[in-house]
């Protein structure tokens, strides 16, 4: 049997290449490669039932090892190069296991540079920031409503922080880029807690073209290379191979034909959850998929990891969710449940609690709740839109408003984030303008005409918002005081918004060595998940006022599951 076969050059399919981001935000990272199981094993049965009828699951490909042009013998084996991956590969290589990382597509997804949530980092330290573990840990599961595993939500707060230190000497080695932490939430008072979980990495010299997402994942790369380990790009795994009821390696492929990798300490699948497998999404969330208007989803998250551990006998998490963000904006006459076709502009201040109604112009919500609050309150109603509706001192409410996270339009102390900025804010808002998606206007009679909403009904909900305004209350939605704003200065805006998806958040479910658990509870030996391929952990919402706690999930269980395998 061959041993490692020189894959790809990392450096001529990085070089000048960018992470794959949508807009002004980093997402929660997703590798990409197919999963199956072994022709030795039956399939199992499948885990949950589609809501249209289709065989989304499939069955697993039959491949012998007499099908294969090459033999690979690795020690871990970890499939899909996104956050999770990158971080399981780079722990597992320093601990001295020899490694292989595959990847489905030309380029990695990389390290998320928005955000990694963690709690008890140096930074934080540096910085007075002292989070209650318990307090967190309660909050996230609380909007679980405990359809989660609470050990695993621990395990991230007891060991991100060790994590996040790792990464900051990691960047700081390699002199490229910087951590920044976002330590400075709002001044006053919120109904929801925010959490300064966030550090993002931004590039030290800003001039250069393609985020710090591409450089941090060169610079992996080499780093599981200066061990030893390898990357292979292009290479998509088929099945899983599965001896003695224990996961021994996997059938894959590439240009050449279908080759056989054996994995003697473990296979750890992290390709990213099935957000952009449409058959998939439609079976497990179709009422959900009708509050879309689009996707910013990296395009190798497919699914096909999550078919393959169920395929292997993996027990799937029974509630299915995603992570949406509030920003997609669409023209007056458009309409929701369409997200995959064609997809829609990022609506960045679509996120700003300002005003929101529906088509009957109408309030329907605290509007300074979690993004995907507004989804679900808009999902009561038959088109699923909302409208959101500002003035003209937009720029003066979004720096009161003190927003958080991936929400945030401009830089200040304490921030994590370099946004487009106001200036920036502004010249996407007269774009949309000239393409139909935000209308301007001089009275809210106009508005209202524009949008097709009731004019006595709009005008009535603007004359409640500015009393409340007056007031300095919400005593209708107890909305946070000073977020509150007028509607009195002309021009007016509005648009018709909603939801973008960014990653599946349902997966199979492990314990808190990523382990993979079998439909008998039981650990099946040697198969690994970590990421948005793994469960247990988020149901119906995500907690988006800890910022970045996907991603911090994702690296943190990344790297830990690489240590613990490596170990073995």
């Amino acid at each position: 049997m061959k041993e490692f076969k020189e894959g790809i050059s990392r450096r001529s399919f990085l070089k000048g290449a960018t992470a794959a981001t949508v807009g002004a935000v980093g997402i929660a990272s997703m590798g990409g490669v197919l999963g199956g199981c072994a022709p030795e094993t039956a399939e199992s049965e499948k885990a949950t039932t589609p809501t249209d009828g289709s065989d989304w699951l499939g069955q697993a490909p039959a491949i012998k090892d007499a099908d294969c042009v090459e033999t690979v013998d690795t020690e871990v084996l970890v499939v899909g190069a996104g956050c999770a991956g990158l971080f399981a590969a780079c722990a597992a290589a320093e601990s001295g296991a020899k490694v292989l990382l595959i990847e489905k597509n030309t380029d990695p997804n990389g390290v998320r540079s928005s955000a990694i949530a963690a709690v008890g980092s140096k930074l934080q330290v540096e910085h007075g920031v002292n989070i209650d573990k318990v307090d967190i840990v309660n909050d996230i599961c609380h909007y679980a409503l405990n359809y989660n595993d609470m050990s695993l939500v621990k395990f991230w707060a007891d060991n991100s922080g060790e994590t996040l230190d790792w990464y900051c000497d990691f960047i700081d080695k390699h002199g490229k880029c910087e951590v920044k932490l976002e330590y400075t939430m709002p001044g006053q008072p919120t109904r929801y807690k925010m959490w300064p979980t966030g550090h993002g990495t931004k590039l030290i010299n800003s001039d250069e073209k393609g985020g710090a997402e591409p450089v941090v994942t060169e610079d992996m790369l080499a780093y599981i290379e200066s061990f030893g380990g390898q990357f292979r790009n292009e290479t998509k795994l088929e099945c899983l191979i599965k001896e003695d009821n224990k996961v021994v390696g996997i059938y894959a492929s590439n240009k050449e034909g279908n080759i056989r990798i054996n994995a003697s300490k473990g296979v750890i699948i992290a390709t990213g959850g099935y957000a952009n497998n449409e058959e998939m999404y439609t079976a497990l969330q179709g009422e959900t998929k009708k509050s879309l208007v689009g996707t910013i989803c990296f395009p190798g998250a497919t699914g096909d990891g999550i078919k393959t551990l169920l395929w292997a006998g993996a027990k799937f998490d029974t509630h299915h969710s995603t992570m949406i963000f509030d920003r997609g904006a669409i023209a007056p006459d458009a309409q929701h449940g369409n997200p995959y076709k064609g997809g829609s502009p990022y609506y960045h201040i679509a996120t700003q609690p300002f005003l929101k109604v529906n088509k009957a112009g109408k309030r329907i919500c605290n509007e300074s709740s979690p993004y995907d609050f507004i989804v679900h309150a808009a999902a009561n109603y038959e088109d699923k839109a909302w409208y959101q509706i500002f003035d003209s001192n937009w720029r003066e409410d979004v720096t009161r408003f003190h927003t958080i996270g991936c929400s945030t339009l401009q830089q200040w102390e304490g921030g994590n984030h370099h946004p487009e900025g106001l200036d920036g804010v502004e010249q996407t808002i007269n774009d949309y303008i000239d393409k139909g998606l935000v209308i301007k206007a001089d009275t809210i009679a106009e508005v209202a005409n524009a949008m097709g909403i009731p004019a006595n009904e709009l005008q009535a909900s603007v004359d409640r918002y500015n009393q409340l305004y007056d007031m300095g209350e919400d005593v209708d939605f107890g909305k946070d005081s000073f977020r509150l704003s007028a509607l009195r200065q002309a021009p007016y805006y509005c648009a018709k918004i909603g939801g973008l998806m960014l990653c599946t958040m349902d997966g199979v479910q492990i314990n808190t060595n990523s382990q993979v658990i079998g439909e008998d509870e039981q650990p099946i030996p040697g198969l690994f998940a970590v990421g948005n391929d793994s469960g247990r952990y988020y149901t119906a919402t995500y907690p988006n006022f800890g910022a970045g706690t996907n991603a911090g999930r994702c690296a943190t269980f990344g790297r830990y599951c690489g240590k613990y395998i490596a170990a073995l």
